[in-house]
């Protein structure tokens, strides 16, 4: 098993309980993966993926229930919502209504149809806009929302490039959203929990053949009938790992995928200074920098806001230097006196060389058959998981889940068990 994520971790997992043995090797020194909690100001912070997006339905519902875990429902997005749009100031009531209103109106596949052809995501908006007869301050926030809060943030993509077709193929799970009190990393533990996993080991070289595999790392050769491989999307595309004989293929279908950039940064503060009924806020601005932002103290038991980004659409700064600007736009935003957080983290996936990227989704020319394509098999010795390979749910913590599980069920059908 190459990564110890939720996919690798699960296929192992499933693997282990039918009776195979199992090794897990990751590179990073823990594990988890794009699941990174993290103990910030005395509570936990989930630095990657930080909810169960809509629980009915959801295979981690089972997982969760089954270990016991307590949860919170944090509702749809937009839910105790303020806007605020530079040069206008707070959005009104009904105007705030109309830009949520929108984003359940909202549909791909429908301006895909309009379009007819794979259009992008730009051009949808713009023709929904259109259409819809939007004008006004509500009309620029509805295209914000939807070009830099949806594309670029939700989706973690550029609205140029995001494809129509691939986000209408996406399929929303109903429920709202949940998050585990004490964060990701108790369903991570629970997944491997009793699993033989050699953390601090990147892999160079995957040998397969008619013998077996070979496994080159850092540290060992490791020699296995099958291997799954759970590599990000942006690592695929980077090439770091050497597949030995190559797979043309496998490049083909990966390089007409896009790896996306989503950022936060955390702010644990001393105590709630912002008003009870706002737990989202959307800022409009020119400079689109910290747009989103959502109150997640519900569940981390401390007054704490993450600030959504994403640095290919908006100059936030070097990491070290966002902190400072997500409080600064934060300051600007509310127009009051905001104290300075007793605790801070900004987080920097796109630069982390065992992700290169938040999680993946479908560019124009691309399609869900590519991301298909990707989660098959690729010899009688290689599979491939992760949430890259699963175009109803990619980029989401369940995607990997469902990709590890389908990973070791191809394991068990070759190995006959």
């Amino acid at each position: 098993m190459i990564g110890a994520g939720v996919a690798g971790l699960t296929a192992a997992r499933a693997l282990q309980r039918g009776g195979h043995d199992v090794v897990v090797v990751e590179g990073r020194d823990r594990i988890g993966g794009r699941t990174h909690t993290v103990d910030l100001g005395g509570a936990a912070a989930d630095l990657g993926g930080s909810w169960i997006h809509g629980p009915v339905g959801n295979p981690l519902t089972p997982l969760v229930d089954e270990a016991g875990f307590e949860v919170v429902n944090d509702g749809a997005w937009g839910g105790a919502m303020r806007i605020v749009v530079d040069g206008h100031g707070v959005l009104d009531g009904p105007d705030t209504a109309t830009v949520i209103a929108s984003q359940f109106d909202w549909d791909p596949s429908e301006a895909a149809a309009a379009l007819g052809r794979d259009g992008s995501f730009d051009e949808g908006v713009a023709w929904y806009l259109d259409d819809r007869g939007f004008t006004g301050a509500p009309r620029r926030a509805v295209e914000f929302a939807l070009r830099w809060a949806e594309a670029g943030q939700n989706v973690a993509g550029t609205p140029d490039r995001v494809s129509l077709e691939g986000v209408g193929g996406y399929v929303d799970l109903p429920g709202g959203n949940v998050a585990i009190v004490g964060g990701y990393r108790r369903l991570v533990d629970h997944l491997a929990d009793g699993l033989d996993i050699r953390t601090g080991t990147p892999v160079r070289r995957i040998a397969h053949g008619d013998a077996g595999v070979a496994v080159t790392t850092d540290g060992a050769d490791h020699v296995a009938d099958q291997v799954v491989v759970t590599l990000p999307l942006g690592v695929l595309a980077a090439r770091t790992v050497e597949f030995d004989p190559p797979i043309p293929d496998l490049d083909e279908h990966v390089g007409r995928l896009a790896m996306g950039s989503l950022e936060k940064v955390v702010l644990r503060f001393g105590e709630r200074w912002w008003p009870d009924n706002v737990r989202r806020l959307l800022h409009v601005s020119d400079h689109r920098r910290f747009s989103s932002w959502v109150d997640i103290t519900a569940h981390s038991g401390v007054p704490t806001l993450v600030a959504f980004h994403n640095p290919l659409n908006s100059d936030s700064g070097p990491p070290e230097r966002q902190p400072d600007l997500a409080l600064e736009s934060l300051r600007a935003t509310f127009g009051v006196q905001v104290p300075d957080p007793v605790a801070v983290h900004a987080t920097d996936w796109l630069h982390d060389p065992f992700s290169l990227g938040s999680y993946s989704y479908i560019p124009v020319g691309g399609s869900g058959a590519d991301m298909t394509a990707l989660g098959g098999r690729w010899s009688p010795r290689l599979v491939f998981a992760g949430e890259h390979t699963v175009p109803e749910y990619f980029g989401t913590v369940h995607a990997a889940h469902l990709s590890g599980l389908r990973a070791a069920e191809a394991v068990r059908a070759v190995a006959g068990t």
